[in-house]
Formats: structure tokens, sequence, C-alpha cells
């Protein structure tokens, strides 16, 4: 009868060993789940950061390709109401420039579709360890310096985490790639547009373990200074 009863029965030993096969099995299927949960989640930050940058180049070169210049100001007239003035700073350009992309949200708004667009990389003024592409647009043409906007136009921040902004200009009488290219200075490129534009961003990839970059490049479609006079 006794010999029976341990037959029917389990031993501690036997139980600890079920326990711990389950245990092993379910810790496996957790770290499996977690791992697959956490690739999933990188994925989607990753795709989301990549349609960031691609809509904001896109952005970029379609305001670009927007650009144009006027002679239409007097004579006497110090100001430029349009302008394009590209600067190099190294690895963190700047460009400012007249087009025909500035979007009305309000109705009867006293705003055209002309505007001066600036675009610049800049610190963040939460966390000086990051820094980002900003905007900054006026509303109408106003005549004002890229050094006076910075004063009576807000900017915002374009693209996150930018960490450089390169702008090169096709010169089409030197054939070749420029720096900068400033119509409002006699001495580089007095009222002409450059053919092209090409602008590339250096951004941090999601582990911050080294520099991606992206380029676009664009033409600009209006060459000849608008003469509305003729």
């Amino acid at each position: 009868m006794r010999t029976r009863a341990r037959a029917r029965g389990l031993t501690l030993i036997e139980i600890l060993v079920a326990i711990t096969v389950m245990t092993m099995m379910t810790l496996s299927v957790w770290t499996s789940f977690r791992s697959t949960a956490q690739s999933m989640k990188y994925a989607e930050q990753l795709q989301v950061r990549y349609s960031i940058i691609r809509n904001s180049l896109s952005r970029i070169a379609g305001e670009l390709s927007m650009s144009y210049l006027t002679f239409n100001r007097p004579a006497d007239e110090e100001r430029h109401m349009t302008l394009f003035d590209g600067r190099d700073q190294f690895n963190r350009d700047s460009i400012t420039f007249s087009a025909f992309a500035h979007l009305r949200t309000r109705k009867d708004a006293n705003e055209g579709d002309q505007s001066v667009i600036q675009y610049f990389v800049d610190r963040d003024v939460n966390d000086a360890n990051r820094t980002h592409l900003y905007r900054r647009e006026s509303r109408r043409l106003t005549g004002d310096t890229p050094e006076q906007m910075q004063q009576y136009f807000p900017a915002y921040i374009f693209c996150e985490d930018v960490k450089t902004f390169d702008v090169k200009y096709w010169d089409i009488k030197k054939n070749e790639w420029v720096d900068e290219w400033r119509t409002v200075k006699k001495d580089m490129h007095p009222d002409r547009l450059p053919e092209r534009v090409k602008v590339t961003l250096g951004i941090m990839d999601p582990n911050n373990e080294r520099e991606v970059k992206y380029t676009v490049q664009t033409l600009l479609f209006m060459q000849e200074s608008l003469d509305f006079s003729k």
C-alpha cells in the first residue's frame, strides 16, 4: 500500500524541477516578447524621424524653387525688398531669400504670397547640447536685412537635432558649386540667382552614435529678375 501511494504522488524535487522549467519557459517567452516590442517601437520612431526629415527637405526645396528677385524699387532706395542671401558658416550655414511661397491661413489677411524666408541652425533654448534647424518668415516684403529679421520676426524649430546644415549653390558662369550666394553684395552675385541649390542636413541617428547626412537638390526656375515696369 505504501509503495502504491508513493507511485501516485510527486516528490518535492520533481515539483521544484517542474516549477523551474515553467519559470524558464515563461522568462524566455517574456524576453522574446519584450525584444519584439522594443524593436517595433524603435522601428516606429525611426520611420517617424525619417518622415520628418524627408518632409523638411521637401519643403525647403519647394520654397527655394519659388525664389525670385525684382528690379522694382526706387533708385534712391537702399533696402533690398527681394534678396537671396546664402552665407557659409562652416557646417551651420544660413540662407535668407524672397519667394512666392507664403501661405495665408486667415481669410482677408493683409498678406500676399510673397515673403522672405530664413533658415538657420541654433542651440535649443532649454538644452545647450541640442541644436535644431530653425525657420523664420516675414508675412510680406519689408526690406529688412537678415540681421534685422532676427529682431522683428520670431523663429520656430523646423527640424530637431540637426548637427549640420550645409548649402551649396551652382554657379553656371563658373560651372561649379560655390559656398556663398549674396545678391545684395555688388562684389558677389548682384541681382542673379543660382541655377540650382543643394541642401544637406546632418542628423544624429536615434542611438546618437553617428551623423547621417541627407541631401536634396532643387532648380530655381525664375532666373530672370522680374521687372513689372515694362
